[in-house]
């Protein structure tokens, strides 16, 4: 291959990440304000403690479409459920959603397992994981996005504070 051509490939690709660029900054900058930023984390934060894992961020983009939220906001507040804290979440979710529908712990053995009819006990727990993580999904929402709307105001009116 020739000089030619190599800087030829080189131009493009340059384009191209410039172009790239240019709509990242228009999604870090669609429905920006503070309080959207807040509400965007917030959908982001109850989607990701929902039990459709593998399809939160499919959820998240569609949500922030729908009602016209920051994208980039929404899905990193489904971040709430990464790999080392998903379990956790899980269980809490389990728990809550056990105790909100039945009124007692949800039993931690093998033996209840065991002893379950099998598609009793995965609609059981499909519906005390859903339950569950919409209501503390709602709780950590609350606070994400309430801490996030605040952090951006802050942060910009000493950004503003200082430019003058």
């Amino acid at each position: 291959m020739d000089a030619r051509g190599e800087l030829g490939k080189r131009i493009s690709l340059l384009a191209i990440l410039r172009q790239l660029r240019d709509r990242f900054e228009l999604l870090l900058e669609e429905h920006a304000s503070a309080a959207r930023l807040g509400v965007g984390v917030a959908t982001g934060v109850l989607i990701g403690c929902t039990p459709f894992l593998g399809f939160q961020v499919l959820l998240a983009i569609g949500m922030a479409t729908v009602f016209k939220l920051n994208r980039i906001a929404v899905v990193l507040g489904t971040q709430v459920s990464t790999p080392p804290i998903t379990p956790l979440l899980l269980f809490a979710n389990a728990q809550v959603g056990a105790i909100l529908l039945h009124r007692h712990w949800l039993p931690i053995s093998l033996g209840s397992v065991r002893d379950a009819p099998k598609a009793r006990w995965v609609l059981d727990l499909f519906l005390e994981l859903l339950t569950g993580g919409l209501v503390v999904g709602g709780v950590l929402a609350l606070g994400f996005g309430a801490l996030t709307a605040y952090f951006v105001q802050c942060y910009r009116s000493q950004k503003s504070g200082n430019g003058k």
